[in-house]
């Protein structure tokens, strides 16, 4: 039993320095690891500075939403024909002549209507009168007055045959802020080639506050900037943002931002280089669409009702404008511009005075 005792205690002082060695070791690997960096508490909730974020915030203040009500008197014609052939008529309001025994003289008259919504930016306030200066997009303000939709021949090529003639027979444009307050507003000023409008409103309610930023004229936006961009769908002000590339179109420049309707008008900023301030480059002017077109009863057949021969006549053919999403179209900021300038006079004349910063040189840089 001695013996079997002193063996155990020479194994135990045999393993004492190896105990001690392995512990030396794991000290200095602790000491040569790299120190970890403590986890915070809560991850970011956004991507950008502390400083651009408040940037967008204060911006935001100034962006409203633009609202259209449009009401339609609807003309759609009836024409005869002779040998399956129409008959050109130049006393005719279509060019051919109308088959007088349907409806009024050959025209079925009806009514339609619908709501263009989208966005603005507030460029000057007069708190004398309390009215608000807009700028935002021409066909949102400004639809035309007259719209003819064509007969399509075998190929689908729009003929000279007028189907339906739409003429405005009521228009209303308001404003609205974010608290749900809504302002009329007037027309001051439109260029429908480029699509921009200045319109005016006044509320003893606050709608916003004036767009306090440098106008970036001198950008040279081109492949590769990013935008912020502002919009309005269906009532609801919203923020997106995406990467710059040319446009197909005269006078425009492409961004691959998610937007939808309802973002038209809605005004496009650009960080300034070497600076975390938004300066504004450009106005959203359309997105990229398709047309569906579809047969559809005209709302007097019941829900799941088996059509016979008879129901042909209620049946018509509709269309629906379909967003093609990821890509929008904005103006570029030398036309906003020379778009002030020209609307000078006017602003003036109703005793406007925008800042100076609009009327810019195209060589000076914010």
């Amino acid at each position: 039993m001695r013996f079997k005792h002193e063996l155990n205690r020479m194994s135990r002082t045999r393993q004492l320095p190896m105990v001690l060695w392995l512990g030396m070791g794991l000290l200095s690997l602790s000491a040569c690891a790299p120190t970890k960096t403590p986890l915070p508490t809560r991850l970011e909730q956004s991507l950008l500075a502390g400083e651009l974020r408040q940037e967008i915030r204060n911006i935001a203040g100034s962006v409203v939403g633009i609202n259209t009500y449009v009401r339609y008197k609807v003309h759609q014609y009836h024409y005869l024909q002779k040998n399956g052939k129409l008959q050109r008529d130049p006393n005719s309001p279509v060019g051919y002549r109308l088959d007088v025994t349907q409806g009024d003289g050959g025209v079925f008259t009806t009514k339609d209507e619908k709501n263009l919504s989208g966005g603005g930016l507030i460029i000057h306030f007069d708190p004398s009168r309390d009215r608000y200066v807009v700028l935002t997009s021409s066909h949102l303000v400004s639809p035309r007055d007259t719209t003819d939709v064509y007969y399509l021949d075998e190929r689908g090529r729009p003929t000279d045959v007028v189907f339906t003639r739409y003429v405005i027979s009521r228009k209303e444009v308001t404003l609205r802020a974010p608290g749900n307050w809504q302002a009329n507003a007037d027309l001051l000023f439109g260029d429908s080639a480029n699509d921009l409008a200045i319109v005016v409103a006044e509320s003893e309610n606050k709608m916003g506050d004036v767009f306090p930023n440098p106008v970036g004229y001198g950008l040279d936006l081109s492949w590769g900037d990013w935008v912020f961009l502002f919009g309005y769908p269906k009532g609801i002000k919203q923020l997106s943002g995406g990467w710059v590339s040319p446009s197909p179109y005269h006078n425009a420049l492409t961004v691959d931002a998610v937007v939808r309707f309802g973002f038209s008008g809605g005004p496009v900023f650009a960080v300034l280089p070497g600076r975390s301030q938004l300066a504004f480059v450009g106005l959203i002017k359309s997105v990229p669409s398709t047309t569906l077109e579809y047969v559809a009863p005209d709302g007097t057949l019941p829900s799941g009702y088996p059509l016979t021969a008879e129901d042909i006549e209620h049946l018509y053919v509709k269309t629906q404008v379909l967003v093609e999403y990821g890509t929008a179209y904005f103006v570029r900021p030398k036309i906003i511009r020379a778009f002030f300038n020209r609307a000078r006079a006017a602003l003036e004349y109703a005793g406007i005075q925008l800042d100076p910063k609009y009327y810019g040189t195209l060589a000076e840089s914010p």
